[in-house]
């Protein structure tokens, strides 16, 4: 018996059957008729959510937070043309941090291209510079659908295992698009063995081959270590191996205020938060440079935490799953590919565990750490609204257990990785820290949120909002909960940290970009509520009342960024100031001796 069938809905059905067999869950769908069988195969998979997403560049900045939210490749579908560039940033992105999405983008038949057909550019891998695997799919072909399935496989399992980011398929299509416009007839015998040879299972990825005992050996004759902990996607259980690394070493561990290793810790253990403050001590270097530097996932976000590194003799390992160069410094001549949990568990494999005085070192970094603690939740204390660096610490302060915490580029995460605490309260953050750009944050944000049963908080300066306000119609239109505190400098705010502020003739034309707009109209037009924070008890109770609206909330705090720098300065340099006393007592006692 034979069927009317539209080969390219047969082909497209195919190609998303394997995908959700190997795990696929959500795919975020632009509209376009060129794209029409990739839209209708995904949305009438039961097995696939879909999220039909009119703007392009905040659909593939969905599909970005929900495969860092749910650790899945993410489908993302366009149609030809202009529509297909929409998407580089959110790929960019995806690439740096190694997030899987899996970018199907509709094409003209290879005949139109360069022909003036419209809606024609030339797709032919045209992210090259930013994917881990490019394939074009061809024109559908009744003889080659094995091909298809194969190709849906290939995407998930680089995607996710052989080279984890974001793949591109690109599939050209011949009309007519639509189910029931028959193009062909197939025997059903046909149709059924060719879905026989659809996968369930994807290839397990080779284990690296490293020398751990030499490791091994070097760390325990190496007592003057440090570990970075930078943004990476980390397993569930490496925050307990990282710290039983670190105490068996007695190595401080220091984790970037763009991961979520200062939450959830029940004592600091060997935890220096500070060290960016401890750092700027002139004297530091040359008291505590370190012999061995440890450096998980990716490169610090801190500068001068980054010149410290630079300036340092240590022996450098960086250890990251795949490899991966983090190191703008190019100081480090030992790079392992090794997921960071295995490292750790196979160095203390490798050793005894016998009782032992806790190193001075270890002890010196922890004392270091505390007059940093103290000098700043004292130096916090006496701020008053709203600086800058104390939005972070009371947001944390108020925020349930187990929330997620999505932080924008710019300022935001860098007074969250200077001023946030190490903690007891289990707290997920999430950056875009790969390309570290402020466009798609709204959007990533809400992807987060989509499939999240916690609440969900973004802290965010102007600029990156307005980058982005098409994404927050995805708010009104899932009806996604998110708490977004809004920091408004009157625009470039960071820029008063930066070297060009001493340049006051280019400054306010050409780089603090004032927006002078009303974002309370705009949230009342896109269905949320808004509130303008005019105190910190204020805050508080927005915060705490937010997670029970279920909506999109605002709540909008007008700061001053130059009174904001020079707080930022004044705590600096009294910390600095404190940490060279403390050294220079150690050499002084050092001296007696």
């Amino acid at each position: 018996m034979k069927l009317s069938i539209n080969r390219n809905t047969v082909w497209c059905d195919l190609f998303v059957q394997q995908l959700a067999k190997l795990g696929v869950k959500f795919a975020c769908i632009s509209p376009g008729s060129r794209s029409t069988p990739l839209t209708i195969a995904l949305a009438s998979n039961k097995e696939i959510k879909t999220f039909p997403i009119v703007d392009e560049r905040s659909s593939s900045f969905f599909a970005l937070g929900l495969a860092k939210q749910n650790n899945t490749p993410v489908v993302v579908v366009t149609t030809s043309g202009t529509a297909v560039a929409e998407l580089y940033p959110a790929i960019i992105e995806a690439y740096y941090q190694r997030i899987p999405l899996i970018i199907c983008t509709a094409d003209r038949p290879s005949s139109l291209r360069n022909s003036g057909a419209n809606q024609t550019i030339n797709q032919q891998n045209i992210y090259r510079n930013h994917i881990r695997f490019f394939a074009d799919a061809g024109l559908p072909d009744l003889k080659k659908l094995g091909s298809i399935i194969s190709l849906a496989k290939e995407a998930v399992q680089y995607s996710m295992i052989d080279n984890r980011g974001p793949v591109h398929i690109n599939f050209p299509f011949e009309k007519p698009f639509e189910p029931k416009s028959y193009t062909d007839k197939i025997n059903i015998g046909t149709i059924d063995k060719v879905f026989s040879k659809i996968s369930f299972e994807l290839n397990q990825r080779r284990q690296p081959n490293i020398n751990f005992k030499v490791l091994t050996d070097k760390f325990i004759r190496k007592q003057r270590g440090l570990i970075i902990v930078g943004y990476s996607n980390y397993s569930k259980d490496f925050k307990k191996q990282l710290l039983d690394f670190s105490k068996t070493f007695d190595y401080p561990v220091y984790a970037d205020g763009a991961t979520h290793f200062r939450y959830g810790v029940r004592s600091k253990e060997n935890f220096v938060e500070n060290l960016t403050a401890i750092v700027r001590a002139k004297n530091l270097q040359e008291e505590f440079d370190p012999e061995v530097i440890i450096q998980f996932g990716g490169a610090p976000t801190s500068n001068v935490l980054l010149g410290f590194l630079k300036n340092s003799k240590a022996e450098k390992i960086l250890v990251n799953e795949f490899g991966d160069k983090y190191d703008p410094s190019s100081t480090t001549k030992t790079i392992l590919a090794c997921e960071p949990g295995e490292f750790c568990s196979s160095i203390l494999s490798l050793i005894p565990k016998p009782a032992k005085k806790e190193s001075a070192w270890i002890k010196h970094f922890r004392k270091m750490n505390e007059i940093a603690s103290m000098n700043k939740d004292k130096f916090v204390e006496k701020t008053y609204f709203p600086f800058e660096g104390k939005i972070v610490t009371e947001l944390l302060d108020v925020v349930p257990p187990k929330s997620n915490l999505i932080i924008s580029n710019s300022l935001p995460i860098r007074d969250t990785d200077f001023f946030a605490p190490v903690q007891k309260k289990q707290i997920t953050v999430f950056t875009n820290r790969g390309a570290s750009g402020i466009d798609g944050i709204n959007s990533t944000a809400l992807g987060i949120a989509s499939e999240s049963k916690n609440p969900t908080y973004l802290i965010i300066g102007d600029l990156a909002f307005f980058h982005d306000m098409n994404g927050l119609l995805n708010s009104i239109k899932f009806k996604i909960p998110l708490t977004v505190i809004l920091i408004n400098n009157s625009g470039g705010g960071i820029f008063e940290s930066l070297p060009i502020s001493n340049y006051s003739e280019f400054l306010k034309e050409n780089f603090i970009t004032p927006l002078n707009i009303n974002f309370k109209k705009f949230m009342h037009a896109y269905g949320g509520d808004y509130s303008e924070i005019k105190s910190w008890r204020q805050l508080h109770r927005k915060l705490l009342s937010s997670v029970w609206n279920k909506k999109l909330t605002v709540l909008e705090i007008k700061t001053d960024a130059v009174k904001s720098k020079q707080q930022r300065q004044k705590y600096w340099a009294g910390t600095a100031g404190e940490i060279e006393k403390f050294i220079n007592e150690i050499r002084s006692r050092r001296h007696k001796l």
